[in-house]
Formats: C-alpha cells, structure tokens, sequence
C-alpha cells in the first residue's frame, strides 16, 4: 500500500500555524475599552469647566482638539462634574520644561489645600521621585519614570476606587492600588470632587488631549 505522506504534512503544518497564531493572541495586550466613558473636553469650548485661580493667561483650544495650558499665572482647570470613584484617561505632551498635574476630588475653592495631585512634569529620563511624572506628588514615588521624551505625546490613565488610586503612563503601572487612607497627610482629603489640570510653572506650555473619564459608581 502506497502512503501518502502529505496526508500527515499538512495537519501538522497546520497544526504548527495554529499554535503560533495562539500564542500571538495571548501574547498580545489586550486593548483598552473605552465603554462608558464620557468626553470631559470637546475640543471647541471650556463648556463643562470651571477655571479657578486666574487672573491673566489662561488655557488656550488649539486645532485638532488640543488644549493648550500655559501662561503667567497658578490655576486649575476644574470639571464641574464631580466623581468619587472613576477612570480618567488623558493624552499629554510637553514643552521645554512644562509642569502640570492631575489633582483629585477637587473642590471648587481652596483647590490644592482639598485635593492630592498626581504629578505630570517634563522629566524624561530623570530618576522617579516624589516629584518625578507619575508620582503622588510628595507623597508617593512612583515605581519608575514612564515619561516620553519632549514633544511626544503620553497615554495616561489615572483610576481611583477608594481608598485606593492606580496610575498608567504609557502602559507602564505606575503606581499599582496605593491606599491614600494610610498616608498621612492625605486620608483627611475630600472624597469626592472634581477632576483638575493644574497649571503651575511660568511661561512654560503642557498640551493635553483626548480628555475622557467613566464614573465608576454604582
């Protein structure tokens, strides 16, 4: 009797592909769902915000949905809607040496004395600190600094459920379920707020985009 052995060839062959193609999927990071989340900036207007502190140059909306956070002064730019438990994703880049910051349940008034800050600076390169992109800042330094270099646009996640805030730059966890209700010096902040871009350093222009955030409240 005659074999045929591409009878055998070929399911093994195809065998092989399938096991490749496998381990190709679970290899692969899963994308990120965006069900839920709502647009906090829609590009055109500061509908929906409420900027605190200013007194000369303020956000500025650039083309293709940009909004420009720059001038002379120290303020935030504060959702009007607030959140307890949430996701907030956001898409930032530098110039120079820009510094801003995401401050958490944000109040209306006495902005930073009420809330805590995740830092954003333009420190690519630079050893993570308490002061580092990514950081509680001055409080909790992040397990490393995921910045991009200048001019390059960062993916940023920041997750609160209390007590506990996660932080993502760049797909890199940052800062993995720290418990703000065992730090000193935090545990007595609002538990619910807005959600604000700060601006604190002269002259200097941080560029953000792409602003959406999803409640995680029942």
């Amino acid at each position: 009797m005659r074999i045929n052995h591409h009878s055998f060839i070929m399911p093994r062959a195809s065998i092989l592909l399938l096991l490749v193609l496998l381990t190709v999927s679970l290899s692969a990071p899963a994308a990120e769902s965006e069900e839920g989340f709502e647009p906090l900036f829609n590009g055109t207007n500061l509908d929906g915000w409420i900027i605190q502190g200013l007194e000369k140059a303020g956000p500025k909306i650039l083309e293709d949905g940009v909004l420009s956070v720059g001038g002379w002064d120290y303020w935030a730019l504060i959702t009007k809607k607030e959140f307890k438990n949430f996701i907030f994703r956001f898409d930032v880049k530098f110039d120079e040496r820009g510094n801003s910051g995401i401050l958490i349940h944000t109040p209306k008034k006495e902005v930073y004395k009420s809330s805590f800050e995740i830092q954003l600076d333009a420190d690519y390169g630079a050893d993570a600190s308490k002061k580092s992109t990514g950081a509680i800042f001055g409080f909790v330094a992040p397990t490393k600094n995921a910045a991009k270099p200048l001019g390059e646009w960062n993916s940023v996640e920041v997750k609160y459920v209390e007590p506990k805030i996660w932080v993502t730059i760049n797909g890199e966890v940052v800062q993995d379920g720290v418990d703000i209700s065992a730090i000193e010096g935090l545990k007595h902040k609002f538990d619910k707020g807005g959600i604000a871009i700060q601006r604190n350093d002269y002259k200097k222009t941080v560029y953000f985009k792409n602003i959406r955030a999803k409640s995680l409240e029942d």
